[in-house]
């Protein structure tokens, strides 16, 4: 079954401006950029917005059997829990945004019940103490959605090789992408993104989906989740520890820096459009990334072009062939 890219479950419950905002998402980066689909259509499988989804569509399961929690509630606030993120979302904004900081501010403008906005910024804080019922199943879904998805991505859509991976982070998983049958379902996910001359995207994420739940299956049952309550800090716990022993220093400099050039557009980007262009804090929480690159390369005496905004995915096949899955083929793109 293929999944439309282009087609987005958006819950109708909501207000039309918070649908709208949601959306947005479809052009934010998420594990990788999602500027440049025209040059590179793999780009799209990466947006933000699938990220959100896939922690909705969590949250919704493991709040289905419980009957001290409002579903709709976390529905909504599973949603909402990233909306304010500024073009190239982390990539561009550490140093410069906090969004937890920005909740309160961003929220009120849309007439959001103080509630959900304490919710929404205990949620950014990971302030256990603080949330509701409903925000910790939304917590909970985020931060397991980010470890399994984040060594989903690079392995099979940046092409980093499994065996990267130690031993003790698939201890800590339950699973291990660098045996069968789970290496083999890789591999040919890998292949299919990174060999084809033309790669079938939507083909590529409805496999990745269901890899992706049959590896949060595989952490809920290795870990006998089954009162969310209780077992959240455990969980956290092994997040916080894949995140900071593995993710940070060896993932996040590969689809961070080398693949989206986050130090260029930190440090180059964003001063000038600050700085030459009087670029505005509050309206890059309404822009996408079309519309900031849009926005800064059409501007008198610009120093940048819209090619140096595309993510280089297939940077590990051509310049660091050593940590490469596969043998990327007629696929390949050179930059």
């Amino acid at each position: 079954m293929k999944i439309d890219l282009d087609g987005v479950n958006a819950p109708v419950s909501l207000p039309d401006e918070l649908r709208h905002r949601i959306l947005r998402l479809r052009h934010i980066t998420g594990f990788v950029t999602t500027f440049g689909e025209e040059q590179d259509p793999r780009v799209k499988v990466f947006a933000r917005l699938w990220h959100v989804q896939r922690v909705t569509s969590l949250a919704r399961q493991l709040a289905t059997d419980s009957d001290s929690v409002d579903l709709d509630r976390i529905i909504g606030l599973a949603w909402m829990h990233d909306l304010n993120r500024w073009p190239f979302a982390h990539n561009i904004e550490r140093g410069s945004f906090d969004q937890a900081a920005n909740v309160a501010d961003y929220f009120e403008g849309l007439g959001l019940p103080g509630r959900d906005i304490s919710d929404l910024g205990g949620i950014h804080r990971k302030d256990l103490l603080s949330l509701s019922p409903e925000a910790r199943v939304v917590l909970f879904a985020d931060a397991l959605t980010g470890i399994v998805e984040d060594l989903l991505f690079a392995v099979t859509g940046l092409n980093v090789h499994p065996r990267l991976i130690p031993d003790d982070i698939d201890a800590l998983l339950g699973y291990a992408l660098k045996k069968d049958p789970l290496l083999s379902e890789c591999r040919a996910l890998t292949e299919q993104f990174h060999d084809a001359r033309f790669p079938d995207v939507e083909l590529y994420c409805a496999g990745f989906n269901s890899l992706f739940q049959e590896l949060v299956q595989r952490f809920l049952s290795h870990h006998h989740v089954y009162d969310i309550e209780q077992d959240y800090p455990g969980v956290f716990d092994i997040a916080r520890m894949v995140k900071e022993t593995f993710t940070r220093p060896v993932i996040f400099p590969i689809n961070n820096e080398r693949v989206c050039r986050s130090s260029w557009l930190r440090h180059k980007v964003l001063p000038w459009y600050f700085q030459m262009k009087g670029g505005s804090r509050a309206r890059l929480l309404e822009m996408d990334e079309t519309q900031f690159v849009d926005e800064v390369t059409s501007a008198p005496h610009s120093p940048f072009t819209r090619t140096e905004f595309v993510p280089d995915i297939d940077v590990v096949q051509r310049e660091l062939p050593h940590l490469a899955f596969v043998n990327a083929g007629p696929g390949t793109r050179q930059r």
